[in-house]
């Protein structure tokens, strides 16, 4: 458990002004830019390694996980006021917070995105001190099959993400399909067309600008402005600061939901190549089955965003437990992060413990500090980019279309990603046409190779593919039964959609 004498250790550490000011620079710098269309965070952490490798370990690593912190929250900026996430995992986040946009509440939401993020990352940073052995533990005990299950358990929540269960099945095994491209662990290759850039699958960030946010461009080309009419968005601009501080303060008018969903993010964020993506979304699901409102998700729910963000921004901690015990990345940003940790001569794992206990626990005692600094900056940084809606879409829609072209380029290099977002963009505005859910795609293309993957392992483990594999482990059983319980109001609705259906019929 806690060694209180190396935590007091490590807040001492923090008490020096370098510290605090790399704490402060790095949640800008991860706010601002994970604001950025295509600037992922992971991408952020990337370019400022350089930067860290001359600085003390301490202040270096504050400064990246800072980096870590902004960036989780930042990417929601641009998903609530244009649709159009930083990151994957904003893009639960922007199912309610654009709509919210459109009605004219942009700054309210964004309020929500900040009360949810600063609480979530507090939660998940008091995980990471308090049970990180125990959430080590039970990460520990899955497997290949585990977490296949954990993919498909994502899956099946597309289904009751959209009115239409078959629409969503199809979005959703669509975006598998793309997500299974490229070489394979065998060796072999699948559906890239001859193109090498494909060998490692879709590029996720040109697919998720194209498919999302530029295809939405063609839908702001029949409005105006993004909300409301040019009087209304002025008389907006002077109620920004009172709008987005009642989203702040109702916020904490949800305290189960924030405690939920951030537990949620951490078991999750907890697990190997999950992510916030994954508990963004099972989070959203959740929130929709037990709350109030639930039927409102999706068209402009408070509540929709609160669960978002509190989930997506507590998996840092989880993501961070893992990876400080076993020096096993969550996710990519995790993984940046490792290298980060070895220039400074710091090789993440249970060594870790033993030989830099004060250094470690300075380093989580940072992401307490940071929860709060969240609230000062991203109300700070949110105050100001809402200013965006006020802005014509004739000037609007080009500079979004300029730094989603350059802020897809920015990522490898490649104008090949340009293509790909573009050609995602002309899918994007096809299933907008015939209403297929986005986020089932996004989804599925996620979560394609996680189970690919997964189920590849799970069969050379065990050498043939049955159902015993799975009932035959007490974790897997387990999830099973999550499984089932997931699916339990989808078998309802369809049931008794039926059975309105034959009663219309003999009527």
């Amino acid at each position: 458990m806690v060694e209180f004498s190396s935590l007091w250790a490590g807040v001492s550490l923090l008490a020096d002004w370098q510290v605090i000011l790399m704490m402060v620079l790095g949640l800008l710098f991860g706010i601002i830019t994970g604001a950025i269309p295509g600037f992922s965070t992971p991408l952020a952490i990337s370019v400022m390694l350089p930067v860290t490798f001359s600085m003390e370990p301490l202040a270096a690593i504050v400064f990246l996980t800072c980096i870590y912190a902004g960036g989780n929250f930042g990417s929601s900026i641009s998903a609530i006021l244009i649709n159009i996430p930083g990151s994957p995992q904003a893009i639960v986040t922007g199912l309610d917070g654009y709509p919210m946009t459109r009605q004219g509440r942009g700054n309210e939401a964004l309020g929500f995105a900040v009360a949810s993020s600063a609480v979530g990352n507090l939660i998940g940073a008091i995980f990471l001190i308090l049970i990180m052995p125990l959430l080590v533990k039970f990460a520990l005990s899955f497997g290949p099959p585990e977490l296949f299950l954990v993919g498909v358990i994502g899956l099946t929540v597309i289904a009751s993400l959209h009115k239409s269960f078959l629409k969503a099945a199809i979005a959703g095994g669509f975006g598998v399909l793309l997500g299974t491209i490229g070489m394979t662990s065998a060796g072999s290759t699948r559906g890239t067309l001859g193109f090498y850039e494909l060998l490692d699958g879709i590029p996720l960030i040109p697919a998720l600008i194209g498919l999302i946010g530029f295809s939405e461009l063609f839908l702001m080309l029949q409005r105006t402005y993004v909300a409301g009419s040019a009087a209304s968005n002025v008389s907006q601009g002077r109620q920004d600061l009172s709008q987005l501080l009642r989203g702040f303060k109702q916020t904490f008018r949800h305290p189960f939901t924030l405690i939920r969903a951030s537990t949620i993010g951490v078991l999750i964020g907890g697990l190997p190549g999950a992510g916030g993506t994954v508990a963004s979304v099972v989070s959203y699901n959740e929130g929709r089955r037990y709350s109030k409102n639930g039927a409102n998700f999706g068209n402009g729910e408070p509540e929709g965003v609160i669960n978002a963000e509190a989930a997506n921004n507590a998996s840092e901690g989880g993501a961070l437990a893992l990876m400080l015990s076993l020096g096993i990345p969550g996710g990519l940003a995790t993984a940046v992060l490792i290298g980060g940790f070895m220039l400074q001569g710091l090789i993440p794992g249970p060594r870790l413990f033993l030989d830099n206990p004060a250094l470690l626990y300075g380093v989580m005692s940072a992401q307490v500090f940071a929860s709060f600094m969240l609230l000062f900056f991203g109300l700070l940084v949110s105050f100001y980019a809402a200013k965006i809606i006020q802005v014509p879409t004739v000037v609007l829609i080009p500079l979004i279309a300029l730094f989603s072209i350059i802020g897809t380029y920015a990522v490898k290099l490649l104008m090949f990603d340009v293509y790909i977002m573009l050609v995602f963009a002309l899918v994007g505005i096809v299933l907008r046409k015939f209403d297929y859910p986005l986020i089932a795609v996004i989804l599925g293309l996620i979560l394609g190779p996680i189970l690919d993957g997964q189920l590849m392992r799970t069969y050379q483990g065990a050498g043939e593919l049955s159902l015993s594999i799975f009932l035959n482990r007490p974790m897997s059983l387990l999830l099973l039964g999550i499984l089932a319980i997931s699916l339990l109001p989808l078998v309802v609705r369809l049931v008794r959609g039926y059975l309105k259906q034959k009663e219309a019929v003999n009527g």
